[in-house]
């Protein structure tokens, strides 16, 4: 990466969750923390005159590396956002109050009850609407938050600032000054601000092209840039570079390399090359290693589901049965260890369903699908995987109204293009068990157009292309009916 000419010091670490997420307190409801960032944090760090710069951008989906403990260390101004308990924002505010007396402000979603350890310090609040998902006045928490932020400037120009650490507070009383970091302060805000704008670059490029010229334009792939390969890997994804994702895997440090996050979705990536025995190979040591998760069974269940869809496409029915029956158990085991997560409960159930026979466990798992999906969408917005999973258990219900209510709702909700296919996939899956005994209806055909005509629209072309993978589609007819043809 380039030198950066100027220094870090304009740049204000932000530890928060990212994505939706469940706040525990007091009445588990879904926080949407992206949109609690874009139109609360970020104006307020940007009127301030400050740089916002995102700890789980920084660590890559909830990986902790050498990287942001010198953001913790290097940016004079950090904002934690309590909400939600999240344990990587506790212990990165835990770091940063050893380090830095002053300038950290913490902030919480109203009603929030904080853990005993934290509830003392004084946090500013902000509100969420009915919904508990997006913020109500962000005008209002916005300003409260620069004007934290503004004192605090000023308070440094004047040379007169107030500790916030109560580590700090103790210690100092025995004489504890914290770290002297002028020796290398100077180089690691350098080396933030270079970080902030290398996001910035992988933030600008909008396709696979750009993504690799970044990549060329690395100084070296060494271990002092495998924070920044790492977010290119993620960003890869974003454009359904598999192939890249995968070259681009074996240069990353080892000790970057061996996370479960960055595993995972190396093995996503090669079950979208359909390399399924390596891709399973890298999940099952996980789950031997590190033990079994919701989440990397989920991506286990979509290897194979990926396999399934090949095997029907090839016709072969041995191995798509086989494939179809290892994915419904590993979708099971992950819904069993949490069952609030709808992903793997509504792929659960919609292979269950789609199976020849039935899966007999079909009717007793899907009262809880229904349950925790109904509750995960019934604020007016939701994630893209939240608002699938209503549409697909409509359709799954045969509710025709439902299902298109369903269906508007989804196709404006924020998404990566590689989502989609899986959506295309389940649809299918369910069409065509319908039709194969008998009970088929043509709004099923309906659905399907319409959600291939959303992603032209939204421009998600290598997304239809990956319809290639479905039995007796391709992504020429998908794209010639999505624009309106006959085909």
């Amino acid at each position: 990466m380039a030198n950066s000419s100027t220094t870090g010091s304009d740049i204000c670490f932000v530890l928060m969750p990212f994505g939706t997420k469940s706040n525990p307190f007091p009445d588990s409801v879904q926080i949407d923390f992206d949109r609690i960032f874009d139109h609360i944090i970020a104006p307020a760090i940007e009127k301030a005159g400050l740089r916002p710069l995102r700890a789980d951008q920084e660590i890559s989906g909830g990986l902790i590396h050498q990287a942001m403990f010198e953001r913790l260390l290097a940016c004079e101004y950090a904002i934690a956002d309590l909400t939600s308990a999240n344990p990587n924002v506790y212990y990165e505010l835990g770091v940063r109050h050893a380090v830095r007396p002053w300038s950290t402000v913490l902030m919480c979603a109203d009603k929030t009850r904080l853990p005993f350890d934290v509830e003392p310090l004084r946090a500013l609040l902000y509100s969420l609407d009915d919904s508990g998902l997006s913020p109500q006045n962000a005008a209002t928490d916005t300003d409260k938050l620069y004007q934290r932020l503004k004192a605090i400037k000023d308070g440094k120009s004047a040379g007169s600032v107030d500790d916030d650490s109560p580590l700090f507070e103790l210690l100092k009383q025995h004489g504890y000054t914290g770290p002297d970091l002028s020796a290398f302060g100077p180089v690691l805000a350098g080396k933030a601000n270079e970080y902030s704008d290398f996001k910035a670059q992988l933030s600008a490029a909008r396709d696979l092209e750009s993504l690799k010229r970044i990549e060329s334009g690395l100084d070296a792939l060494s271990d002092e840039h495998g924070p920044a390969l790492v977010d290119l890997f993620m960003a890869y994804r974003q454009v359904m570079g598999w192939q890249d994702m995968v070259l681009l895997f074996d240069k990353i440090p080892a000790n970057l390399r061996g996370a479960v996050c960055v595993q995972e979705q190396y093995a996503m990536a090669l079950g979208r090359l359909c390399r399924f025995d390596e891709a399973e190979d890298v999940l099952g040591k996980l789950i031997t290693t590190r033990g079994p998760s919701t989440l990397t069974y989920c991506f286990l269940g979509v290897v194979r589901k990926v396999r399934l869809l090949k095997a029907r496409k090839e016709g072969d029915d041995l191995v798509a049965q086989g494939a179809m029956d290892a994915a419904i158990e590993a979708f099971i085991a992950g819904f069993r260890i949490d069952p609030s997560v709808v992903f793997c409960g509504i792929n659960a159930v919609l292979l269950m369903h789609a199976r020849d026979p039935a899966d007999q466990r079909l009717n007793q798992i899907l009262p809880v699908v229904r349950y925790f999906v109904d509750t995960a969408t019934s604020p007016p917005d939701g994630s893209f995987w939240q608002r699938a999973a209503e549409l697909e258990l409509a359709v799954l219900d045969g509710d025709q109204k439902r299902a298109m209510s369903a269906l508007a709702r989804l196709t404006v909700a924020p998404h990566e293009p590689w989502m989609p296919f899986s959506i295309c996939a389940n649809l299918q899956l369910l069409r065509e068990e319908r039709e194969r005994r008998q009970e088929g209806q043509p709004w099923y055909h309906d659905i399907e157009l319409a959600f291939s005509k959303s992603l032209m629209k939204a421009g998600d072309h290598r997304a239809i292309q990956e319809i290639d993978l479905l039995p007796g589609l391709n992504s020429e007819s998908a794209l010639a009916r999505a624009a309106g043809g006959d085909t």
